[in-house]
């Protein structure tokens, strides 16, 4: 009885050109729209994430926790974090009666200062719990703000105070800025000549110096009523668009 061959023919050479041709063209095209995703993904995420965390540092005081609130950005080529500090509704109270305390010191605008005077925030030393929850903390290592180092605003109640260290990158003029500027970290993004922040209505309208620049870019405005909302910079319409 003869027994039957085997056919144990592998692929031609010829066959697998063609597939890696196959494979090397779908990951030509897919590949860069997926990172492009990815990227437009994170700075809609991260932008967001801000947002909302004001939202909520805004809220402390609507809700009579804080009195009085302070929002510092600390942003570096590593990232952007974000802290918070509060007064309460007693303790400003008493501030604002003694006149000489350092809340009736200077110029306004050193209520907010990043280094203020011996215990001035409540939530400096503190061991009441329901206070410490409503200190807020983030860190986001995918972004950095339109500024190098420190920055801060405080808020209050119904937005009687509304104050900016004038030291700080958010700080210039009378009226503190208006937006926050957060850009993926990206090697075009560095090359961006990123916005800077004023008091208009609208994000300012990025200026690439390069081709590609400007890419990846998000917008977080407030008011000092507590109206927050944040935006996309979409550089193929040029043009912003709320998230």
């Amino acid at each position: 009885m003869q027994a039957r061959v085997k056919n144990n023919k592998g692929f031609s050479l010829l066959e697998i050109i063609v597939v890696l041709a196959i494979i090397g063209g779908i990951s030509a095209v897919g590949v860069p729209k997926f990172i492009d995703w990815s990227n437009k993904r994170t700075i809609i995420n991260s932008t967001t994430q801000v947002s909302t965390l004001l939202q909520n540092i805004y809220n402390t005081t609507e809700r009579g926790t804080f009195a009085y609130v302070q929002v510092i950005f600390n942003s570096n080529e590593s990232g952007i974090s974000i802290r918070t500090k509060g007064i309460t509704m007693d303790s400003l109270a008493f501030k604002m009666n003694d006149l000489s305390d350092a809340w009736n010191q200077g110029e306004p605008s050193s209520r907010c200062s990043i280094i203020p005077p011996d215990n001035f925030w409540d939530t400096d030393n503190i061991d009441n719990q329901r206070l410490r929850a409503n200190i807020f903390e983030l860190r986001n290592t995918d972004v950095v703000a339109n500024f190098d180092g420190q920055a801060s605003i405080c808020f209050s109640r119904n937005g009687k105070f509304y104050y900016a260290d004038t030291a700080g990158a958010l700080g210039q003029g009378e009226q503190p800025d208006s937006f926050l500027y957060l850009m993926l970290k990206t090697e075009k993004n560095m090359r961006c000549d990123f916005p800077t922040p004023d008091n208009s209505q609208d994000p300012i309208i990025p200026d690439g110096e390069q081709d590609g620049a400007c890419e990846y870019l998000g917008a977080v405005k407030w008011t000092r009523f507590g109206e927050i909302t944040s935006q996309r910079w979409d550089k193929r319409r040029n043009s912003w668009y709320y998230m």
